[in-house]
């Protein structure tokens, strides 16, 4: 007799489970032993590094520590464990039961559970589909579309057409954020953006249209909020300005936090990580405690990586590779990597026959790829200054989500 035998890919059980006619009533327990994750734990003890090893290991997960926990010849080891869900919640039960502050651990690996039982199953029973967050910058120096809105009417046109092609968010900004730009002062800020958010808001008035204010002063919060803005886009992640944090609590409004350092003069010269993906994770988990901290609702934050503020290609593209990772952090994800610099080192390194300085039409081809990518790795909002482009990569997208 001859055997057929093949893989099925982690997010494809549940639908393979219940094809091969597994019992309904069993299903939602049952394909927590056939979906599998990893964690990482950091800056452990070698006595609880062993604990939780030794647990692991005894419920048939795996977990990896340094080399240095068995002979105590290191400080603190991070640890990495494997293994289905199910395995998972037996380890937290046992962790609950044992000393060094491990109940604590137990509570983190529940949540961990939990973010990943919401993406993985969630999803499978309702259709997901990434938001298109759409550009409109009323600057005269941004790097690829500079003084083209800056006149109030033709910003709102151009807002309207994006929101026709299907943006479910307009991202309005009046400073640019590009390498080396000089700082705009709030009061310029709100000049420019008034007359904006005022019509389109009257525009938009019927609609569930949100509006973003990519700034990073807390007075142009509070002002375009006035005004009926329902985002904060903050590039610095509430660190530019002290007030902002308050500013978002009194307003009430959504606020994205994006991981950087230094400010947009200077932060090509601080992009030294040892591993990037880590010290990410680690400062956004940081900048987002201190939000809580300061009376920012969890439920109101979204977080967004950074792509190209204080990282160099490779760096961004690690980043995008593994940007699933940022998922654990418990918040929406928004993404934009939109004609940025290291997009556009993809095109130059393509091929002789590509253009060594691309026009936007490139760019935003490539962008939808990235876009396509992303609606698979189920990214909550894709920031994007070509709607068209993205929502015809979504809509294709769609398909195998």
């Amino acid at each position: 007799m001859q055997f057929v035998v093949r893989r099925i890919l982690n997010q494809n059980i549940v639908n393979e489970i219940e094809k091969i006619g597994f019992s309904q009533s069993y299903l939602d327990f049952g394909v927590l032993k056939h979906k599998f994750l990893n964690i990482k734990i950091y800056n452990l003890k070698p006595e609880v590094s062993t604990i939780i090893k030794q647990t692991a290991l005894s419920l048939g997960c795996d977990a990896a520590v340094h080399k240095g926990v068995l002979d105590h010849s290191i400080e603190n080891s991070d640890l990495i464990l494997s293994g289905s869900i199910s395995q998972f919640e037996a380890i937290v039960e046992k962790l609950k039961k044992q000393q060094f502050s491990l109940t604590k651990i137990s509570d983190e690996i529940s949540a961990q559970i939990e973010i990943f039982k919401t993406d993985n199953f969630t999803c499978c029973k309702k259709k997901f589909r990434p938001k298109i967050m759409g550009v409109l910058n009323v600057t005269e120096d941004s790097f690829s579309d500079g003084g083209l809105f800056l006149n109030p009417k033709n910003a709102v046109s151009h807002a309207l057409q994006m929101v026709k092609e299907g943006g479910d968010i307009i991202d309005i900004g009046a400073e640019s954020t590009r390498p080396n730009a000089e700082i705009i002062p709030s009061g310029v800020e709100i000049e420019r953006l008034t007359p904006v958010v005022r019509d389109l808001k009257r525009e938009l008035a019927c609609s569930d249209i949100k509006i973003s204010i990519d700034t990073r002063n807390a007075d142009t919060a509070r002002a375009m909020a006035n005004l009926g803005a329902d985002i904060i886009n903050d590039i610095s992640g509430l660190a530019h300005d002290k007030n902002m944090p308050a500013a978002i609590k009194e307003t009430g409004v959504d606020v994205v936090i994006m991981h950087s350092r230094g400010t947009p003069k200077n932060m090509d010269k601080l992009c030294t990580y040892k591993n990037v993906v880590d010290e990410v994770y680690l400062e956004l988990l940081d900048r987002v405690q201190n939000a809580i901290d300061r009376g920012i609702q969890p439920h109101k934050i979204i977080i967004d990586p950074g792509f190209g503020f204080a990282k160099n290609n490779e760096q961004n593209f690690e980043l995008l590779k593994r940007v699933e990772e940022f998922k654990s952090l418990g918040f929406p994800i928004l993404t934009g990597l939109s004609r940025k610099r290291f997009v556009k080192s993809a095109l130059d390194n393509v091929s002789d026959n590509v253009p060594k300085s691309p026009d936007n039409e490139a760019l935003d081809d490539l962008t939808s790829h990235l876009s396509f990518y992303f609606a698979l790795k189920k990214i909550d909002i894709i920031r994007v200054h070509n709607v068209a482009k993205t929502k015809q990569a979504l809509d294709l997208a769609a398909h195998l989500i």
